[in-house]
Formats: structure tokens, sequence, C-alpha cells
């Protein structure tokens, strides 16, 4: 019998260089697959447990990454909220 693990590849949020990105991934990559953020930045995935994530300092989100999103789901952005 196995012991399955169920993963939502729309709430996976990679981390490269320090910053963590949104993406389209319609399935969990495998490991060395490229993937695209939507920044447009591609990286190999990689699996880690979650708690290494901050082995190298806390990640920051990807501004890029955010404005498209928030652009993509009709969300005002940050600079829009802020002026009102």
């Amino acid at each position: 019998m196995s012991a399955l693990i169920y993963l939502d590849p729309a709430l996976l949020r990679p981390v490269v260089n320090g910053h963590w990105h949104r993406t389209r991934l319609t399935c969990i990559p495998a490991p060395g697959q490229i993937i695209t953020m939507l920044c447009g930045e591609e990286a190999p995935a990689e699996f880690q447990p979650l708690v290494d994530r901050r082995a190298r300092g806390v990640p920051h989100m990807c501004p890029r990454c955010d404005s498209t999103y928030r652009r993509e789901q009709g969300i005002p952005l940050e600079q829009d909220r802020l002026r009102r």
C-alpha cells in the first residue's frame, strides 16, 4: 500500500536567488526540469524540505512576478493602492 501525498502545483512558490516567484505550473515538475516564472526567469526544479527554506536568508517576493499576477487577476498594483 502507498502513502499518497497530494500536492497542488498552483501553490508552489519556487525560490531563485533569494526571491520567491509565481509560476503557471499544471503539474509537479521533475527534478532538473526547467520551469519559467511569471517574470520570465527560468531555472531547473529542485526539491528540499520546507525547514531548509530560510537556510540562505529569508526569501523575498519577486516584484515582477507579483505585478504580472496582480494584472492577470485584476488586483490593483501596490503603488496604485497607496495613492488612494
